[in-house]
């Protein structure tokens, strides 16, 4: 009976996972392409708003924690300067942003009367 329960716990779990993935997978193709319409979609899923927030952060927070954890194997201690990686990382980060911004404010204060922005 118990084996039952944790097939049956196991195949929801999968199909959910499945599923969330291919959502995911599908609003990142489609923010490049349809940025307004998928942000439409997605203002009513708060899981994928969740996931495309971590997709979009993910760069710089894996970026800051090898580098901490570098910097303190090799250096003992964090170092003043971060190079020029951080700031490419950083600047990849704003032009992120900037366009999920862009979009998201079109889509916030469309018109659908006069269909402006």
């Amino acid at each position: 009976m118990i084996r039952k329960r944790i097939k049956k716990v196991g195949k929801i779990f999968f199909l959910i996972l499945v599923r969330q993935a291919w959502f995911f997978l599908s609003n990142c193709y489609n923010l490049i392409f349809q940025p307004d319409v998928t942000l439409r979609k997605i203002s009513t899923d708060k899981s994928q708003k969740i996931l495309l927030t971590i997709m979009v952060l993910m760069p710089t927070i894996s970026y800051i924690g090898a580098r901490i954890l570098w910097d303190n194997y090799k250096y003992g201690g964090l170092i003043n300067s971060v190079g020029k990686v951080f700031v490419i990382v950083l600047l990849t980060q704003i032009i992120i942003f900037s366009y999920l911004i862009y979009w998201l404010l079109r889509v916030i204060f469309y018109d659908k009367t006069t269909k402006r922005v």
